[in-house]
């Protein structure tokens, strides 16, 4: 196991806590009440820039560690690195594009095309998670637990984006869970590649899931 994959469930960990700290930020900073707080919540936001870097970076090491190893779910890895790409590029787009032009970020084209490039980012992540954990039936050394948990990454990271519109103490019901839930996969994906057996179905040819959401 390359080093990479050693310090796979370190990163995916520091990325849990680093997006329960940004996402509890952007829900501390409501908008639309007043000009300061619509100027509080674009810097939340750009905060939440640094887990969406975290998050790829995670992706990244994810898919480079299950396609050096053969196991089952590159396709879902791949998938997951996308998503992860579009949701930092429609972060970066709506809030430091609006850094940069001096407005606020529902004040130019690059709010709305940020949002809209974001949130398909997001669904592929969801389901990608999901197409993960139906993959790791075929990895060596993952228990049950943790393939429900890594299926569960997805949806906890989605719903912090929506129950941040609600309160901080909404939001943290679901980001405590999500961190936990990023350790774990990072953890499954280090301890499966870590035997360096590929999944082969029983047929000869391997089974990759495929994503859903």
């Amino acid at each position: 196991m390359d080093r990479e994959q050693r310090l796979l469930p370190a990163l995916a960990g520091i990325t849990g806590l680093a997006w329960m700290v940004a996402v509890l930020l952007v829900a501390a900073s409501p908008k639309g009440i007043d000009l300061v707080g619509d100027l509080a919540y674009d810097r939340a936001n750009r905060v939440h820039t640094l887990a969406l870097v975290l998050l790829m970076a995670t992706a990244i090491v994810v898919h480079r560690a299950i396609r050096k190893s053969g196991l089952a779910g590159r396709r879902a890895a791949k998938v997951l690195t996308a998503g992860a790409g579009l949701m930092l590029l429609g972060n970066t787009m709506a809030f430091w594009g609006a850094l940069v032009v001096g407005r606020q970020s529902d004040q130019f084209w690059g709010g709305w095309a940020g949002w809209l490039t974001y949130l398909p980012g997001d669904l592929l992540v969801l389901g990608s998670f999901i197409a993960l954990a139906r993959a790791a039936r075929q990895w060596p050394n993952v228990t049950r637990t943790q393939r429900w948990t890594i299926g569960f990454v997805g949806p906890l990271l989605s719903a912090t984006t929506i129950t941040w519109a609600i309160s901080p103490a909404a939001t943290l019901v679901f980001a405590l869970p999500a961190t936990f839930a990023l350790l774990t996969a990072g953890t499954a994906v280090a301890h499966a590649t870590r035997s360096g057996v590929d999944a082969v179905a029983p047929d000869g040819q391997e089974h990759d899931a495929e994503p859903v959401g």
